[in-house]
């Protein structure tokens, strides 16, 4: 089993990749979020405009299974989103949860204090 601070050195190694990924995560969501809000006033307008419609579907498509991509390789990693905030990534190290966020004032991660071992 591993000590604290080999975890919490893991997590320092860890951290740059992890910011990165949440930054992808962040801003496929904000475009997700704008092309439904697009795909949703052509599909209210008059009229059919089927080519763009298809078009604002296509990107979709691309970001959602992008994000589902992500969600593979930090399965592969031991880590996934965390549904209850968007901007965290939680990994399982030897029996601890290690959060991953990007925040202005946070730059490395943040060992779950609710874990019993903390």
């Amino acid at each position: 089993m591993k000590h604290e601070t080999e975890i919490l050195q893991e997590a320092e190694r860890m951290a740059p990749l992890m910011r990165s990924i949440v930054r992808e995560v962040q801003a496929r969501n904000i475009e997700i979020g704008r092309l439904e809000s697009a795909l949703a006033k052509l599909l209210a307008a008059p009229g059919e405009p089927t080519h763009e419609i298809r078009s604002v579907e296509s990107e979709l498509f691309q970001h959602r299974r992008e994000l589902e991509g992500v969600q593979k390789e930090l399965a592969r990693l031991g880590c996934s989103l965390d549904a209850a905030h968007p901007g965290r990534i939680l990994c399982a190290r030897n029996d601890r949860e290690v959060s991953f966020e990007e925040r202005l004032d946070e730059t490395g991660y943040r060992p779950d204090r609710s874990s019993p071992h903390a």
